[in-house]
């Protein structure tokens, strides 16, 4: 594994500690959808279902870690959680709640952005 994977693996694990330690289950981690990408965490607390992007910077440089969500990268993430709803129709009822996540780690410090689609 590449020093910038690493780099990245180790910052879900800090993102999966941090919503374990906030009463979230974690469901899955990198769930792929063929060719089309993943969803870095799949997490569920009471009848929410996130759907949490995983940022890890080592500076600010190239902007927030919001600039890093394209639309093309919103497009992919909903297409990738209806792929993950399709393989688990349990989840997909009316009684759950789905919302996107952005979870950013930048010098030990994490920032939560909930909601990042509509």
């Amino acid at each position: 594994m590449g020093q910038s994977k690493e780099f990245g693996a180790a910052g879900e694990d800090i993102a999966a500690r941090y919503l374990e330690e906030r009463g979230f289950s974690i469901l899955e981690r990198n769930f792929r959808l063929g060719r089309r990408g993943e969803i870095d965490i799949i997490a569920r607390k009471n009848n929410v279902i996130t759907f949490v992007e995983v940022k890890r910077r080592r500076t600010g440089l190239y902007g927030g870690p919001l600039y890093s969500i394209s639309p093309s990268k919103k497009k992919k993430l909903r297409l990738i959680a209806s792929g993950f709803l399709a393989a688990n129709q349990k989840l997909n009822t009316q009684n759950i709640t789905f919302r996107f996540d952005l979870l950013a780690i930048e010098n030990g410090s994490i920032e939560w952005i909930q909601d990042i689609l509509r």
